[in-house]
């Protein structure tokens, strides 16, 4: 009994082919990537519940206080995307 494959080239039949594999390596890279993204989802959501449970414990007001003085000091001492310290602008080079 033949088919449908029997009348195709084998030009045709090796594009199939090659369609075929691509189809299973794309698929496992969509699950790879589904899978991370689950990963990602879990942490995002981890971080989100450990800050909440620390501003339970040790209040959102003091937790917003100590970002604010973490803020000013990243300010004065991390530089710039320039590459300036900000304690350095309006400095002569």
């Amino acid at each position: 009994m033949n088919s449908v494959f029997d009348a195709m080239p084998v030009k045709v039949l090796e594009e199939l082919e090659r369609i075929e594999i691509t189809i299973h390596e794309t698929e496992r890279r969509a699950f790879l990537g589904q899978a991370d993204a689950q990963d990602l989802r879990l942490r995002h959501d981890e971080i989100i519940a450990s800050w909440k449970a620390r501003a339970e414990r040790e209040g959102l007001e003091n937790l917003i206080i100590e970002r604010q003085r973490q803020d000013m000091i990243a300010w004065v001492c991390d530089p710039l995307p320039s590459g300036i310290p900000a304690e350095a602008r309006g400095r002569d080079r």
